[in-house]
């Protein structure tokens, strides 16, 4: 037998080829006795171990090369291949002369010879051996013979897209094989971009690369054949070139047609070709879909002859094929067959869904156009996808769904909508529910509602959230208690979100009595059922209700649980996460933790709309204005409120919108401007005398929110008498309600208007006593943010507590020194000289008069003012100007030119 010559060297011309350091490195490895490479075709087996013959030959290692091909049909073949590989290679001498005389010797003749030449060689060799699987099935037990008698100084490399036929258990039990296979040889990102380049493809972009990887999953030969297609493609139709690229493409198909599937039996071809449509392939439901009962042979078959299948499970269940190969089986099936698609399709999501692989199987409904099908496992499904978290899921394929299949769908619509209501999108939700109660009124007038009356329950709870989205807590609250009389002990998820929304009600109304008795009921149906999802939104409705009534630590412990438990189910930066790592950055921020505050916000801010109510958004929107303000930013904080502002005016968010105004006054007022935050109570419409303002029976915290920006506003117009009254009302209030956080600031507030009137005792008082309320809670922040009045007055309330170790002085002094770190240092900072605020009309025209040597008692007569008011404008003057004392306030306006 004549032996052509090229199958004794590598076919490739390695030194051109993409190095790829880490496979070289697997180099290292290979004194192993055996190194198997195994994988499907064109994915660079060969190149590989020519790159490793030429390595090993520069370091002076004795290299011998055979490319196998259907040749070695028998083992005599083979054994005559082998001799004149290592004749061709001088590894062995006088094997020649019996390679050209191999008529006289039979095969293990032939074998004895090459091994016992093999053994004189006075060196180690490498025999390299290529496409190992073309072997005939006597050649490959005399492989095996060759693996067991070779000497120890022979290591052997081979390259192979079958392996069912060699006999390896004992090589792997011993620790004498190294297996590289198709995942090792996948081209990683980083070596794609190297390999595009080098076929003049260098500035593809990240998006682009990305989807070509997706698309060849790394395999050599379709990221050559991409290159090959983007050849001579103008630069505005190369992502286009690139997102059509597929199994489908001509050069693709035509590889996969002549180099894999022509040379497979007819068996295998029709089991790839009934099979095609499958995202993931098991035995059962290749059987259900092909019509076999045989698929736990075929896949094992396919999988050891390296047919674009990869094992998606450690157990060998599931298989699924390459993305290019199931693209050319697709075609290839249409073409044979344009019915065979749906007909797949259908049989394979029948067999998902009776095995519940519902996401599968609403897929393959959803891709046959079978409607009816796709609605009436959404329907079957719609509840439970809920109560688990998936309601994105149903969203999703629903979205496919004709309108007159998808009204007829009541589960599949309230689910639809409890999603909608969650992402603010109100009159999207109120739509579904109505047509889910038109429907629920059909079936009960046609006589077939068997879960007419769950349904109908279910209707109200939607009903119930969307009222809670609003914001209408007596409305939400009476809801929830004829929801929970039904739900309790059969929809233990559904009761646990009304427990969740009563405790948000109740504390909108300042009633915190059983707060913590209600969510450890809520809990505890939580834990029992196993809806750990539900846990989520009651620790987030929980967290903020014990927040403002004082409890700390308890809201913080709910927090920091919900919040973990989030990152279990959608990970950072979701809307689910958002949902308590807003309130949590709230109850941070005040206790002075601004850096993880910080954050949270930047982190969850942006995702508040998916999954948010107006808790989230107030405390996420208010947090974010305060930071940006405590680092001097106050446009920042101006640009956060005005987000804030659209959010509430296309949501209707009466509290948020509040919550910004409120802000917003707080903000020009510090900053020098009250002809602006006066002109601003008036476009928002909000009560400019104080009767309006007072504590009701029924009031809520908008109401409480719409009497502190009066109360701002009186002050800064010297109006402390009515001022006071106000406040005093509110304090009482929040006091034998509960609200203790709400009673801090409106303590914060009396004694600054306290102050203003002249009566500078009471006023530290006051501070004293919203310390001690404050100091359980750690509310720290809600004196710092208030500026230097408010320092003033504490330092002056606790100069002679200095040193005293009481829980109460000490927090006092935690405050104080928080003041006094308030201003950042870096990017942020403040420049030393400068203003920190603009300074009002009447704040210059008192800094001008004590410029003139006047005493704050002189002043007062002259502008008609109290001592106390005086006191309170310089205390404004020197948070503005960054000064404390009198003088050098003076001075430092004169520098800037505001007075002379």
């Amino acid at each position: 037998m004549e032996l052509i010559r090229t199958k004794l060297v590598p076919p490739l011309e390695s030194g051109g080829l993409l190095d790829r350091p880490r496979l070289r490195r697997l180099l290292s490895e290979a004194p192993r006795r055996i190194t198997l490479v195994k994988a499907p075709a064109g994915y660079g087996k060969t190149t590989l171990l020519a790159q490793w013959s030429e390595a090993l030959s520069r370091q002076g290692v004795r290299v011998a090369w055979l490319s196998l091909d259907r040749q070695e049909c028998s083992a005599k073949a083979f054994a005559s291949s082998l001799a004149a590989m290592l004749s061709a290679n001088a590894t062995a001498e006088g094997l020649g002369l019996n390679f050209r005389n191999e008529t006289y010797y039979d095969a293990d003749g032939l074998l004895a010879m090459v091994i016992e030449r093999l053994s004189a060689a006075p060196v180690p060799v490498f025999v390299m051996l290529d496409d190992t699987h073309v072997l005939s099935a006597d050649a490959i037990d005399m492989l095996g013979v060759l693996f067991r008698r070779a000497p120890s100084n022979t290591r052997f490399v081979i390259a192979t897209r079958d392996t069912a036929a060699l006999e390896l258990g004992v090589l792997r039990a011993y620790g004498q094989l190294l297996e590289i296979g198709m995942d090792a040889l996948k081209f990683s990102r980083e070596e794609a971009s190297a390999l595009l380049a080098a076929n003049g493809h260098h500035d593809l972009s990240p998006g682009d690369l990305d989807t070509l990887m997706e698309r060849t999953e790394g395999w050599a030969t379709g990221l050559k054949l991409a290159a090959l297609a983007l050849d001579g493609c103008a630069d505005a139709d190369r992502s286009a070139q690139i997102a059509a690229f597929s199994g489908r493409r001509r050069a693709v198909a035509d590889f996969f047609a002549e180099d894999v599937f022509a040379i497979q039996s007819g068996d295998i071809q029709d089991f790839l070709l009934a099979t095609a449509n499958l995202d993931r392939l098991s035995p059962p439901l290749c059987d259900a879909v092909a019509g076999r009962n045989d698929s736990v042979a075929m896949l094992r078959r396919l999988e050891e002859i390296g047919l674009f299948i990869a094992a998606v499970d450690d157990e060998g269940n599931w298989y699924r094929y390459h993305s290019l190969f199931a693209d050319f089986l697709r075609r290839k099936l249409a073409e044979r067959d344009s019915a065979a698609e749906a007909r797949q399709q259908r049989a394979a999501a029948d067999w998902l869904s009776r095995n519940g692989y519902w996401t599968e199987a609403l897929e393959q409904a959803l891709r046959a156009r079978d409607f009816d099908r796709l609605g009436g496992y959404l329907e079957t499904i719609a509840e439970e996808f809920t109560y688990t978290g998936r309601l994105g899921v149903i969203a999703r394929y629903a979205a496919h769904l004709p309108e007159a299949i998808f009204f007829r769908c009541p589960w599949t619509m309230i689910s639809v909508a409890w999603l909608k209501i969650r992402a603010m999108r109100h009159a999207e939700s109120r739509r579904l529910l109505d047509q889910a109660r038109a429907c629920l009124d059909q079936r009960q007038a046609a006589d077939e509602g068997g879960d007419s009356e769950i349904l109908r329950r279910t209707i109200e709870h939607r009903e119930m959230m969307l009222a809670a989205a609003h914001d209408e807590a007596a409305d939400v609250e009476q809801r929830c208690q004829r929801l929970m009389r039904y739900f309790n002990g059969i929809r233990p998820y559904l009761a646990c979100t009304i427990h969740g929304q009563l405790l948000i009600a109740r504390r909108e109304q300042f009633r915190f009595e059983g707060i913590e008795k209600l969510y450890a009921d809520g809990k505890a149906i939580a834990e029992q059922s196993g809806y750990s999802f539900a846990l989520i939104s009651l620790q987030a409705a929980a967290g903020a209700s014990l927040f403002a009534n004082g409890r700390a630590e308890a809201a913080r412990t709910a927090l920091e649980n919900g919040f973990a438990e989030s990152l279990k189910w959608t990970g950072r930066n979701s809307g689910l996460a958002a949902l308590v790592a807003l309130p949590l950055a709230e109850v941070l921020y005040e206790s002075n933790e601004s850096e993880r505050a910080a954050d949270l916000i930047e982190g969850h801010l942006p995702a508040a709309r998916e999954m948010s109510f107006p808790d989230q958004l107030v405390s996420g929107h208010i947090v974010a204005s305060r930071l940006f303000a405590a680092r001097g930013d106050i446009a920042g904080a101006r640009r956060t409120l005005d987000d804030a502002s659209a959010i509430a005016l296309e949501c209707d968010l009466e509290r948020l919108r509040l919550a910004v105004i409120h802000e917003q006054i707080r903000l020009l007022l510090r900053s020098g401007m009250p002809e602006a935050a006066s002109r601003l109570l008036e476009w928002a419409g909000l009560p400019v005398e104080p009767e309006g303002c007072l504590p009701q029976a029924g009031a809520t915290t908008r109401e409480e929110t719409r009497a502190a920006i009066w109360v701002r506003m009186a002050l800064s117009y010297d109006n402390t008498r009515e001022a006071l009254s106000v406040i005093k009302q509110w304090r009482s209030f929040c006091a034998q309600r509960g609200a203790l956080r709400l009673n801090v600031r409106w303590s914060i507030l009396m004694a600054q208007a306290l102050l203003l009137s002249g009566d500078g005792r009471a006023a530290q008082r006051q501070m004293r006593e919203a310390i001690a309320n404050a100091a359980p809670a750690e509310l720290v922040r809600c004196f710092v943010d208030e500026g230097t009045v408010v320092r003033s007055i504490l330092a002056e309330a606790y100069a002679d507590n200095i040193a005293s170790d009481h829980p109460t002085d000490l927090f006092a002094q935690r405050v104080l020194e928080a003041f006094e770190g308030k201003r950042p240092t870096g990017a942020h900072a403040v420049p030393d000289e400068g203003l920190y605020g603009r300074l009002s009309g009447k704040e210059l025209e008192i800094l001008t008069l004590v410029g003139c040597g006047m005493r704050n008692r002189e002043i007062g007569s002259r502008l008609g003012l109290s001592e106390g008011s005086v006191k309170w404008y310089m205390q404004q003057v020197y948070d503005k100007v960054g000064i404390r004392r009198r003088s050098q306030a003076v001075e430092r306006a004169r520098q800037f030119g505001l007075i002379a």
